[in-house]
């Protein structure tokens, strides 16, 4: 690819990261509050859960296909661990991410009536402690990035329709979350609302390194599993029938496969074009998604069986 290619996708990413991140903010922060406005302030763990969950499967969908749809810092730090993302790529979608973010809060900000509890600021409540505090938000972001590790990086033939487990995975750490630390389970998040509100807690800094600590943990567990050849032993899930099933074990193995055909039709005309030849082999090179080198042989034998 040349350099300006490469910019220019860098520039698209960094720009789907920078909208989906706004849109993802806008319909989520402006859910919980409409929701919560409607309740005398109170939105509830399950409404502030639908409302972060559903925006995240509406946004993800539309931008998967241009950069990912991470939308969270803590999710680029994860990839960037398991080497899904570059250094440079991993700086632009941070950047893009906290820009977003900013821009999705002040847009709830500037269409809506009431201001005073926009987002609501990350905070630990509820008698929630810091140390109780920061290793919820680790477990959970833990969670969250496990999950796009394993539907989005490892492909499957649910992996088209990942922004479902993504959503139901937010909704679910909402879920746990809301009623203690107001669920940040991204910086990006914690950051904006607390711009917006100009008011940062004290226990703001457990809001970046509890979620940044879990992605490392979530990362560390993607590659224990690709260590262990988890694809291997699982390739029967995906499989429609035992030959694929097989074909799949031996992608992932780099096994040499031979398959041996009868021509036929061996020196004899073939519409008037041209002769088949009788004796031919071919080798195809593969790599499997592993980094791993196999090779299909396909050969003709006119004096072999059928």
């Amino acid at each position: 690819m040349s350099s300006h290619g490469s910019a220019k996708g860098w520039a698209i990413q960094s720009l789907a990261e920078f909208l989906g991140t706004a849109m993802y903010m806008y319909l989520a922060i402006g859910g919980a509050d409409a929701l919560g406005a409607a309740s005398n302030g109170r939105a509830g763990s399950l409404g502030v859960s639908f409302a972060f969950g559903i925006g995240l499967v509406v946004t993800s969908w539309a931008f998967f296909r241009i950069s990912g749809a991470h939308f969270n810092p803590a999710v680029s730090f994860s990839s960037l661990i398991t080497g899904h993302l570059n250094i440079p790529r991993f700086v632009i979608y941070f950047i893009s991410q906290l820009l977003g973010a900013m821009l999705g809060v002040a847009l709830v900000r500037g269409t809506t009536p009431s201001s005073e509890n926009i987002g609501q600021v990350n905070q630990l409540l509820n008698g929630e402690g810091l140390a109780r505090g920061f290793f919820l938000e680790f477990f959970l972001t833990a969670v969250l990035c496990f999950v796009y590790h394993m539907v989005v990086h490892e492909k499957n033939r649910s992996t088209f329709m990942f922004a479902l487990p993504y959503g139901f995975a937010i909704f679910s750490c909402h879920l746990f979350a809301t009623r203690y630390t107001n669920a940040a389970i991204n910086p990006a998040r914690a950051f904006a609302t607390s711009v917006a509100a100009r008011s940062f807690s004290p226990s703001h800094w457990i809001f970046w390194f509890g979620p940044l600590c879990g992605a490392i943990l979530a990362a560390s567990l993607h590659i224990l599993f690709r260590f262990m050849d988890f694809d291997y032993h699982s390739a029967g899930i995906d499989a429609e029938n035992q030959a694929q099933y097989q074909r799949a074990q031996d992608a992932v193995k780099g096994t040499q496969q031979t398959t041996t055909y009868t021509n036929t039709n061996a020196n004899t005309s073939n519409g008037g074009y041209y002769d088949q030849n009788p004796n031919y082999s071919h080798n195809a090179n593969y790599n499997n998604n592993n980094g791993q080198h196999y090779t299909t042989t396909t050969t003709n034998n006119p004096t072999g069986s059928r």
